[in-house]
């Protein structure tokens, strides 16, 4: 297997092992730590760009001591024109007498068995002659450099300040990279500055980025399918009860519980794709709208979906009470009512609601889960993924799932209404229902498809 190698440098606690937490995906890589220091030892990962070739990125201790090993490497061979690699190699040679530089030996290893090295900046810290001390001895390993600069987000006004101290050591390749507040266009922008300077590698990193944008894409379409698919889950599922007070309490707990366990579960799947842990996140229950979750069938909010059905065939405005007599043997409307197409739609909602009609025929509720839930539900996973999307793995802050009810319409579906409707219709689509099955499951799809196109 091939590869092209790139040592991640820099002073310590600058963000190296969160860089390459973020582009490896992987939480558990190293170990990283508000605390100067952290990794004492090179440890390695490797994006697969094919069968044969592989980008491998080495993570490095912290240059603690920069201005003490230039001025070593500066004092050798003080009557020769020596280049700057021969004075690493030398210093490797001899680093018996150096055992207070140990870290920074295994540094220069890593330079030395890279193709290309990115120096991790910290915006946040003023700019010292360290910075300068270690970028000259980046240049005697002959590699080139690529300057990465990090928490552009907090300390934005420094970008130009360091922009001008790099070009002044003649580095004008840097980029913006941001391991908290994380942008997927700037991760490909390590790669495209990696093609200016790697041109006999030009091809090859071409292949990466686009291996990497169509797993990104990947990772976004599946989690746009998790959100789509709870909504449909929680939105169909319906649970019957007695009715009576007791009785409708018991199964609007159960139902409470049902709903939160499967947003739980979504979340984990979320986190999962993103390659975070679930402690990053704050537990937080779905919040109940004033107590209330329940939602009959035959309430008034559902009234006007029913209406609907029936709108093209009887006169508009025909109450739920009207639509069960006639569904059950057409004692209101009279006999003359019944003929034609009209008989033919009745026969149709019977059977869609049968169930229902019969439940409320014996005394019995269905519940739901009410409508202001449903959005809050759906604009918490909207939330989530966003914030997965721009959430680098240096972040130390939880993620919280805010609790307000005060939700906002322009991030609902357009057809909201409409597919609450249609899935209210079909509780048989929610595997939370005690009973399912597959009727008619393919217009599922179609749903859950029209849902994620809406993301």
């Amino acid at each position: 297997m091939s590869d092209l190698s790139v040592a991640v440098v820099g002073h310590a606690n600058a963000g190296k092992t969160s860089l390459m937490r973020t582009l490896l995906r992987d939480s558990e890589f190293g170990e990283v730590a508000d605390q100067a220091g952290t990794t004492r030892h090179v440890e390695g990962g490797a994006l697969l760009i094919d069968e044969s070739n592989r980008l491998s990125l080495f993570d490095t201790p912290g240059l603690e001591d920069s201005i003490a090993l230039l001025q070593i490497l500066s004092a050798y061979f003080p009557e020769q024109n020596v280049d700057g690699i021969e004075r690493l190699q030398y210093f490797l040679e001899h680093l018996t007498d150096y055992p207070e530089l140990q870290q920074e030996a295994k540094v220069l290893r890593a330079l030395l068995s890279s193709d290309l090295i990115f120096y991790v900046i910290d915006l946040r810290e003023p700019i010292l002659g360290k910075y300068h001390d270690e970028l000259k001895i980046l240049s005697y390993a002959t590699k080139p450099v690529i300057p990465v600069l990090n928490f552009t987000f907090e300390a934005e006004e420094n970008i130009t300040l360091w922009k001008e101290q790099l070009a002044r050591l003649n580095f004008h390749a840097y980029v913006s990279f941001d391991n908290v507040h994380f942008q997927f266009s700037d991760e490909l922008k390590i790669y495209q500055k990696m093609q200016t300077l790697l041109a006999d590698k030009e091809s090859l990193l071409d292949e990466l980025i686009a291996l990497r944008e169509k797993q990104w894409s990947d990772t976004f379409q599946s989690a746009k399918q998790l959100v789509a698919n709870l909504f449909i889950e929680a939105a169909s599922v319906r649970y019957q009860s007695d009715d009576n007070e007791s009785a409708i309490s018991a199964q609007t707990i159960l139902l409470q519980q049902s709903v939160r366990q499967a947003e739980s579960h979504c979340v984990q799947q979320l986190l999962q794709l993103y390659q975070f842990r679930q402690s990053d996140i704050e537990n937080q229950a779905l919040p109940v709208s004033q107590g209330k979750w329940e939602l009959d069938l035959f309430s008034s909010d559902n009234l006007q979906a029913f209406g609907i059905k029936l709108g093209g065939h009887i006169a508009k405005g025909a109450g739920v009470g009207v639509a069960i007599d006639v569904a059950v043997g057409g004692i209101t409307l009279g006999a003359a009512a019944l003929s034609g197409g009209v008989v033919g739609a009745l026969w149709s909602v019977k059977q869609r609601y049968y169930n229902e009609i019969q439940a409320k025929i014996k005394g019995k509720r269905y519940l739901c889960v009410d409508d202001e839930t449903l959005q809050v539900l759906w604009l918490r996973q909207l939330q989530l993924l966003t914030t997965l999307q721009q959430r680098g793995h240096a972040s130390f802050n939880k993620i919280a799932l805010e609790n307000s009810l005060n939700v906002n319409a322009d991030s609902l579906p357009k057809k909201w209404n409409r597919y609450l409707r249609k899935l209210r219709s079909f509780p048989q689509w929610s595997s939370l229902n005690n009973q399912r099955d597959q009727s008619e499951y393919y217009k599922r799809e179609l749903l859950l498809k029209e849902l994620i196109d809406e993301i």
